[in-house]
C-alpha cells in the first residue's frame, strides 16, 4: 500500500553543496533543505544513490515537519520493503 499521508510531501533535489545543504523544491515550488541523519552522513552506499536521484530528478518522499527521508520510501508497510 502506498502512503497518503498530508504529513509526507514530495520533493526534488535541486542541489547538492554538502552533507548540511541539500537544496530541494516541493510539489508546490516551495524550496526546503533536507536533513541527513549522522549514519546516513557516513553512508557512501547512501550518497551514491542520492546523487543517482539527484541526476535522474526523482522524486522523493520526506517528512514535512522534520525534513528527513521515509525509510520505507513510498510503501505505507514497512513488511513489503
Amino acid at each position: 500500500m502506498l502512503i497518503n499521508d498530508q504529513q509526507v510531501i514530495s520533493i526534488q533535489i535541486t542541489k547538492i553543496t554538502n552533507a548540511k545543504k541539500i537544496e530541494c523544491l516541493t510539489e508546490n515550488g516551495n524550496k526546503v533543505n533536507l536533513h541527513i541523519t549522522s549514519i546516513e552522513k557516513k553512508d557512501p552506499l547512501f550518497w551514491w544513490s542520492l546523487l543517482k536521484i539527484y541526476t535522474a530528478q526523482l522524486w522523493i518522499p520526506i517528512v514535512k515537519q522534520t525534513n528527513t527521508l521515509l525509510t520505507t520510501d513510498w510503501l505505507a508497510d514497512p513488511t513489503l520493503v
